[in-house]
């Protein structure tokens, strides 16, 4: 965010607003939630949750706190593009297809965890949260409407984040369903490429390219400070205002 554009990361890190909810992250968001619920308990008993006990916590339960939360959290309601019902069962499908294909080979030693590291030479640490933990690697779990078979590139500043502070490779799962329900699952398994291990080449340019983006940050604030609103660069992208949730009172747009 803070690459793409200033004001936006102005508004969300130093003035602390919240942007409205979106239907496809909160339906992510309770994916997860299920996810973590069976790897969870996992960690202990080395057996996956039976499917119909999961399935019918994530209808009675998991959706519905995760729609709480994220309107408490947030302050207004969520933006529905197809409304709740149509979500959360879009999530259940990618659910119930992950905990069948996917979570019988995962043994995790840890879920939903921290993870810090100072291995960017910044002045606080880098820290951040993953999904899931095993003795071979890292596993970050993304939802979605479009299979996807490659990394994308903020993906790839998680696994160098990950990867300093764990140690471990990372492996990027994709579980998607389209608007008609159809679910797509793609793993290294399937895609090698979804299976990121920085050669120490790479870990440090990435850490060059962090250390330059919190350089800015840095610059803009003793620049502009809090309360002045900092460069509005979103202008440069060609889609980065059309998703911005401050474009409305943006003082690029305010004409």
């Amino acid at each position: 965010m803070a690459q793409r554009c200033k004001y936006q990361w102005q508004q969300r890190y130093i003035r602390g607003r919240k942007e409205r909810p979106g239907e496809a992250p909160v339906t992510g968001t309770a994916v997860h939630a299920g996810a973590e619920r069976n790897f969870d308990q996992k960690i202990e008993t080395f057996a996956d949750l039976p499917a119909h006990e999961l399935l019918e916590w994530y209808d009675d339960i998991g959706f519905p706190t995760v729609i709480r939360l994220e309107q408490e959290k947030a302050g207004t309601e969520i933006l529905w593009d197809t409304g709740p019902d149509h979500a959360r069962a879009r999530g259940r499908k990618m659910l119930a297809a992950y905990h069948q294909e996917v979570s019988p080979r995962v043994q995790p030693t840890g879920a939903e965890g921290q993870i810090s590291t100072d291995a960017f030479q910044l002045a606080v640490p880098m820290t951040g949260r993953y999904d899931v933990e095993r003795e071979s690697s890292v596993i970050d779990l993304k939802t979605g409407k479009r299979k996807q078979s490659t990394p994308k590139e903020a993906w790839r500043i998680q696994a160098a984040v990950y990867g300093e502070a764990r140690g471990k490779p990372v492996e990027f799962h994709s579980v998607t369903a389209t608007e008609s329900g159809t679910v797509s699952i793609v793993t290294p398994l399937e895609s090698e490429a979804l299976l990121l291990q920085p050669t120490p080449r790479e870990r440090a340019q990435m850490s060059t390219s962090i250390r330059t983006v919190v350089a800015e940050l840095d610059l803009c604030m003793e620049l502009y400070g809090p309360d002045e609103d900092w460069p509005t660069t979103g202008r440069f992208h060609e889609w980065a205002c059309g998703y911005c949730g401050f474009r409305l009172g943006c003082p690029a747009w305010e004409e």
